[in-house]
């Protein structure tokens, strides 16, 4: 309660304001009137603006996963009837990450050369190689391999890519080629 004689409503002496409300505090502990002694606690003000954060996280990864999902896809679609090899580029620079997939029946396991020269594609921990006297054998799940990355070969001009079958004892067949240029120099 403030005292105005005259003057512009809404203009008080803060120090008056002040006095007034510790003598109304000291009367409402008096007779212990918790309306007024509740309106006096401080209110903490809490916002929202963790779920707008959570909100803004989510988005930004789903976006985020989103749009990488398909950049270095590898277009190939399964066949369980004809082999083949996909990349993802014809041309490469020597020494960038070329990315294959293989396709075929999933009853054998291939390996897959590099112009004659056995390579293990990296798909993370997606896919499993078997050692073998031709080089590291994998199997296919559901006919169709996931992304394999090797290292683009060193030297210009064409490179062969050949997915070999991989025959009980121990034997290869090529049932698949396919070239990639490469141009300068690592």
């Amino acid at each position: 309660m403030s005292f105005i004689f005259g003057g512009v409503r809404g203009r008080e002496d803060p120090e008056l304001a002040a006095g007034n409300r510790r003598s109304a505090l000291h009367y409402a502990r008096d007779v212990n009137d918790e309306r007024v002694l509740a309106d006096d606690r401080p209110t903490i003000r809490r916002g929202n603006h963790w779920v707008w954060l959570a909100v803004a996280v989510v988005v930004l990864g789903v976006l985020g996963f989103a749009g990488s999902r398909g950049a270095d896809a590898v277009p190939l679609t399964a066949d369980c009837d004809t082999p083949a090899i996909g990349v993802q580029s014809s041309q490469v620079t020597a020494g960038q990450t070329l990315r294959y997939r293989l396709t075929g029946p999933d009853d054998a396991a291939y390996v897959v050369t590099v112009d004659g020269t056995p390579v293990r594609g990296d798909a993370g921990s997606t896919v499993s190689y078997t050692q073998t006297p031709a080089g590291p054998a994998l199997e296919l799940q559901q006919c169709l391999s996931p992304d394999l990355a090797i290292a683009a070969p060193a030297g210009d001009g064409s490179h062969e890519i050949a997915m070999l079958r991989l025959a009980g004892d121990g034997s290869t067949t090529t049932v698949a080629t396919t070239t990639v240029q490469v141009t300068g120099t690592p």
